[in-house]
């Protein structure tokens, strides 16, 4: 079932299997995930990511929002600082197959296929994203999205972030030089993953990481 845009509530590198590709700055930022509300944000205090959080989001492209051109997906992802673990699951519309990518405080990322149980391993110079990630942020301004007042945010010519300025809740982001917008369907605060073997790597996966160059620079 499509899932459209509505009100949120609280509450890298050429794929590594079919159809989907995953770059290292998209696989650090879901580390991405990856997105969350904060305390508190205003012009000049960013959004700061709770302890564990869902994000359900559709994934389409800036220039086809209707999907009339290809694939577009349906995402969930479920953060959890404490865990040092993140795991974004991407379900392409009609594929028979659905990437899961699990990132860990590690460093060591998995992206695979439970339909089919592929799995790539790979190591990364960082772990998940720090709660504070978006501090230094560059403000963007304040406008309607998804017909929501939102703040926005540009971090490190990586991403950017547009979040609900009555409760810092993310509506909106987009990774530079990926023309996509993931726009948020549900947000669920303080929601854990539904057990924490989601969190594993699968047995089938290999177990040496190949490591790989990814933009820590921007996480610094």
């Amino acid at each position: 079932e499509r899932l459209e845009p509505h009100t949120a509530r609280r509450g890298s590198r050429d794929a590594a299997m079919a159809g989907h590709r995953i770059c290292p700055a998209l696989a650090t930022w879901f580390a991405i995930v990856e997105v969350a509300a904060a305390v508190g944000c205003s012009p000049t205090q960013p959004p700061v990511w709770p302890e564990k959080f869902k994000i359900m989001q559709r994934k389409t492209p800036v220039d086809d929002p209707d999907c009339h051109k290809g694939p577009c997906s349906d995402v969930t992802t479920y953060y959890d600082w404490t865990l040092q673990a993140n795991l974004i699951i991407d379900h392409q519309d009609g594929a028979d197959r659905t990437m899961w990518d699990l990132e860990l405080g590690t460093h060591q990322s998995y992206y695979f296929f439970p339909e089919v149980k592929q799995c790539t391993p790979m190591k990364f110079p960082v772990g998940i994203l720090r709660r504070d990630w978006l501090k230094d942020a560059n403000f963007t301004g304040e406008s309607t999205l998804l017909g929501r007042k939102v703040l926005g945010y540009s971090k490190a010519d990586f991403i950017d972030y547009w979040a609900d300025a009555a409760d810092c809740s993310p509506v909106r982001w987009a990774f530079h030089g990926m023309p996509g917008n993931f726009d948020t369907v549900g947000y669920f605060e303080d929601e854990a993953v539904p057990d924490e073997s989601f969190f594993k790597p699968p047995a089938y996966c290999p177990g040496v990481a190949v490591d790989t160059q990814s933009e820590a620079r921007i996480f610094a």
